[in-house]
């Protein structure tokens, strides 16, 4: 249960290197779209695709879909505390629920603890996440992390990053400081303030640099008006600031363009409020980028190669449980730190990233952690 294979977000992408690779090991799999499919199945290469009902977290025809392809098992793959409870529906229809969900604020709020009684086992994406259950007293925990197309997810040539870097307009020279978040929600979770503070004061030291947003720009989703905010700090946009092209965003670009996006990138600046897992921050190190993450949930155990900052501000949040707002300033000095090491050791650092992200290619994921969890549950 996830957005649907063809959908272009974090959620349909895992499914969609899920669910064939879950075929392979021999197990018969379904695919519930609550997000991406409405008003009948279609079948994707032998895989039956079930749509959304007319509740926003399917509630309403889940149970009816797990009969109808008579189910043992449910991965869900996403926030718990957004859904009905599902351990009830699996109690009452015979069989096991297993949440593979983010957790990425401390302590676990209430309402997703709630939401997990009933649950076989829950599988957070990080060991951060798994601390966190355990210390709420959660026992059925087992991390499985996302997994990255390594294949794809590659470091490309200096000569086809300065193509890429021309075909997204871009210029060739310049200095890129990357992000790849959603515009969704307020206060912005992805902390697009605080970065954009930070850059601007990069930028009076280093004016080569450019900030590239891969994000929604209009306000549709609740979230950051940016015009107002580049406008305030003072970064013009197509001088100091581009945006990926919006309809391309919104129809979602393929791996293949998304990898050259990031081999454009000199560091991708993700120092967010909190992160369950923070999938960018993986797929750009597989292609050789370091990151600025903080230091918070799941960032640190996923920045191999870039600076962690440390100096942040609790944020008490609405689900009851804090988040952490990184401070401006500790960012600006990542990516002066960055700055300096591109300058020094730019193989090394290419290379620290990309053996790093290896560990999460799916290949390795799904031998080192889905199979052998599988197995036991089978048995």
């Amino acid at each position: 249960m996830a957005n649907a294979p063809w959908a272009n977000t974090g959620y349909g992408v895992q499914g969609k290197h899920l669910v064939p690779r879950l075929q392979k090991m021999g197990h018969q799999v379904a695919y519930f779209s609550f997000y991406g499919l409405a008003g009948g199945m279609l079948n994707l290469n032998g895989t039956p695709i079930y749509p959304m009902g007319n509740v926003m977290w399917g509630e309403d025809i889940l149970q009816a879909h797990m009969q109808h392809f008579r189910a043992d098992i449910l991965i869900t793959l996403m926030d718990v505390w957004v859904t009905d409870f599902f351990g009830k529906m699996a109690a009452d229809g015979g069989w096991k629920w297993l949440p593979w969900t983010p957790i990425d604020q401390e302590p676990v709020p209430d309402a997703a603890l709630e939401r997990l009684v009933g649950a076989h086992t829950v599988l957070p994406y990080a060991r951060w996440g798994e601390e966190q259950l355990r210390a709420a007293g959660v026992t059925n925990v087992r991390y499985i992390p996302h997994g990255v197309n390594t294949a794809v997810y590659a470091p490309l040539s200096a000569e086809q990053k300065r193509a890429a870097r021309l075909e997204i307009g871009l210029p060739a020279d310049a200095f890129v400081v990357g992000m790849v978040a959603a515009n969704k929600g307020y206060p912005s979770r992805k902390c697009f303030p605080e970065q954009l503070l930070a850059f601007k004061a990069f930028q009076t030291a280093h004016p080569e640099a450019v900030m590239y947003l891969h994000t929604l720009r209009s306000e549709a989703q609740g979230g950051i008006d940016f015009a107002t905010l580049l406008r305030r700090i003072g970064l013009v946009e197509g001088k100091d600031v581009w945006f990926t092209d919006q309809y391309s965003y919104m129809m979602g670009l393929p791996e293949t363009t998304m990898a050259q996006m990031y081999n454009t990138f000199d560091v991708l600046s993700a120092a967010s409020m909190g992160e369950g897992f923070g999938i960018p921050i993986v797929e750009a190190q597989a292609c050789g980028v370091p990151v600025v993450t903080a230091n918070n949930s799941a960032m640190p155990e996923l920045t191999g190669s870039g600076v962690v900052v440390d100096h942040q501000h609790p944020y008490w949040t609405p689900l009851g449980a804090w988040a952490y707002l990184p401070d401006p300033q500790a960012i600006t000095w990542a990516y002066e730190e960055i700055w300096n090491r591109r300058r020094t050791f730019p193989e090394r650092l290419t290379n620290e990233a990309r053996d790093f992200a290896l560990a999460f290619d799916w290949d390795a994921v799904m031998k080192t952690h889905w199979e052998p969890m599988l197995n036991e549950l089978e048995g």
